[in-house]
């Protein structure tokens, strides 16, 4: 299936067309996105073990690197902090949700 019929913010002929013609069916939809296959799959092999990385760092309490965050790299402080975002919004809707 083509990009555009993977993932879906506005529908065109060609996009309705190729739904048709290959049976898609609607798998989830996020506010205006509307996906057509797994949201898995969108998730590439380096970002599985990047969120590895961060789910074992936090459940051990353990460090990519020995001496702290200062010797920690960028991007893996940067994935910590993105972790940590995401879980709160999570938790926090789960609570929203009663």
């Amino acid at each position: 299936m083509s990009e555009e019929a993977r993932s879906v913010n506005r529908y065109t002929e060609d996009v309705t067309d190729e739904h048709r013609a290959k049976g898609a069916q609607k798998v989830l939809s996020l506010g205006g996105l509307r996906l057509y296959e797994c949201p898995v799959s969108y998730i590439s092999e380096e970002s599985r073990e990047l969120v590895r990385m961060v789910f074992l760092s936090e459940a051990t309490g353990v460090l990519l690197y020995a001496d702290g965050l200062g010797e920690q790299p960028y991007w893996f402080i940067e994935a910590l902090e993105t972790g940590g975002v995401e879980r709160a919004a999570y938790l926090q809707r789960k609570r929203d949700e009663g």
